[in-house]
Order: structure tokens, then sequence, then C-alpha cells
């Protein structure tokens, strides 16, 4: 098992085919950009950066990654600086799920990305330690993070990286159903978690980065009261209800290709990029 870490652990730190947004960061260092959205699926999804180039002449950049929760988004605007990726606005899109955690530490299934790294970077390591319920068998045990993650760091991953197979130069994905069960909702809940977002706040405003922080559409919500609270509380601007016909939608949280389209252009509207 410790020579099958090494092993993977080298070619993923020593290559320079770039399958995922991680890698991408570690390998364009020195590079600017006028806008980066993070987040989840509901950036990566969402945020058609093609459209926004085309219409604005600007550089932007889709950093959303599926499965990525608060923790992991503070992690990779770390990476950014470390890295010197600039933007002139960073958008940081927070999911209403995220906001429900009481607690810091957490089981982060969307560091799949990060764990080849936790080693050799100490940015990864030291933010593991904070957030990573699972750090001690994800940094200590050999191999168990490959195990664990292998859906996206596993032996077909090693593979593909090793014959470079590169990803797609487009960071964005449109989806291209449309869902159909026009009478489900999407339900918010009562109580909700600052302190992570403000301690995002706070790093963003010790190293001078202009951060914005939203929510993305869900489909036909419900009990939303208090989030909208929260949200105008924290400063997030909040677009869980601006679109509402099904035919935008893919699932309750997620936008299909048209629906991205009209979100995003509603972004380069209302902040006027």
């Amino acid at each position: 098992m410790i020579i099958l870490d090494l092993i993977f652990t080298q070619v993923y730190f020593h290559t320079n085919v770039i399958r995922n947004k991680v890698q991408y960061v570690f390998k364009n260092k020195n590079t600017q950009f006028d806008y980066i959205f993070l987040g989840s699926s509901r950036v990566e999804f969402h945020i058609n950066t093609d459209l926004i180039d085309s219409i604005t002449q600007k550089k932007s950049l889709n950093l959303g990654i599926s499965g990525q929760s608060l923790p992991e988004n503070f992690l990779m605007l770390k990476l950014l600086k470390d890295n010197k990726i600039k933007a002139k606005r960073i958008f940081l899109q927070v999911d209403e799920s995220n906001l429900r955690s009481t607690t810091e530490k957490r089981n982060l299934l969307g560091a799949s990305y990060f764990m080849p790294y936790i080693y050799l970077n100490s940015s990864i390591k030291n933010h593991m330690k904070i957030y990573d319920a699972n750090y001690k068998y994800d940094a200590y045990f050999p191999f168990y993070r490959y195990i664990k993650y292998n859906p996206k760091i596993g032996y077909r991953e090693l593979l593909l990286t090793l014959g470079g197979k590169k990803r797609a130069d487009n960071f964005f994905i449109g989806l291209k159903t449309t869902f159909d069960k026009k009478n489900e909702t999407y339900q918010f809940v009562k109580k909700y978690n600052n302190s992570l977002l403000t301690k995002i706040k706070e790093y963003a405003k010790e190293n001078n980065i202009q951060i914005t922080l939203y929510t993305s559409p869900y489909y036909n919500r419900k009990n939303n009261q208090e989030f909208d609270l929260f949200c105008k509380e924290n400063n997030i601007i909040n677009y869980t209800g601006s679109i509402k016909s099904i035919k935008y939608f893919k699932d309750l949280g997620h936008l299909n290709n048209k629906g991205a389209r009209q979100f995003t252009l509603s972004i380069i509207k209302n902040f006027g990029l």
C-alpha cells in the first residue's frame, strides 16, 4: 500500500496533464482573470463562462466542482492565492444545504481532487486538519484516500493521466435534460450557520480579494423565508427564486443548459460584467 501510495502521488504531483480543476490551479500559476466562479455543481453546471467572455470581452474561469461544499471552496480560494491566480472579482456560490452544518469538521466528499497533494502542500494539509472529519485516515493511512475517492483519483483516473488524456478546456458543463416532476418542491430548513462564511469573508479582506457571495436558483422552493432573511443579513445575493419555469431545470437544484444561459445572462446584467 505504501508503494502504491507513492506511485499515485508522484504521478499526480508531477504530471503536466490537466484532468481536473485543482490540477489546473497548480499548473497555471501567475495568471490573471477578470472573473472567477467558485462553488459546487451549481457553478459547474450554471455559469457559462464562454457566454460571459463572448458578451463582455473579458476573461472568466469556472472553477465549480460537483460535490464540493464551503470548506473545499475555501481551500480553493487559498490555492488561488498561493499560486498567484488573480481575478478582479471572485464569485462564490453558496448552497443552502452547506449552511445547515453547525460543526466545522465534515465528511468532505467533494475534496477528492485535493487528496493527492495532502502530504505535499501545506495549505491543503493545514486546511484539512481543521475541516476534514476523516483527516487522520486521509492523511496518514497509506493509499486510503485513493480507495475512498476512487471514482475521482483511483486506477482509471491514473491510467487516463498516464495516457495523456487531457480534460476539455471548457470548464462549464451544460445539462441537457428537463425536469419532469412538476409538483416536487425544494424544502428549506429553519436554521443556518454563518461561521464559515465569516471566515471566508475575513480571509478575502485580509488578502485584498474582492469576493461576492450568491446562491443559484432552486425549482419550486418552499419554506424559504428563514433562508431569505439569512441571505439578507449575510450579504448573499439571493437568486434562489429567480427562475421559476420547470423548462429551465434538470432537477430541483440544477438548471439545464437553457436555464444556465438564462441565469448567466442575469449575472452579466445584474453585476455589470
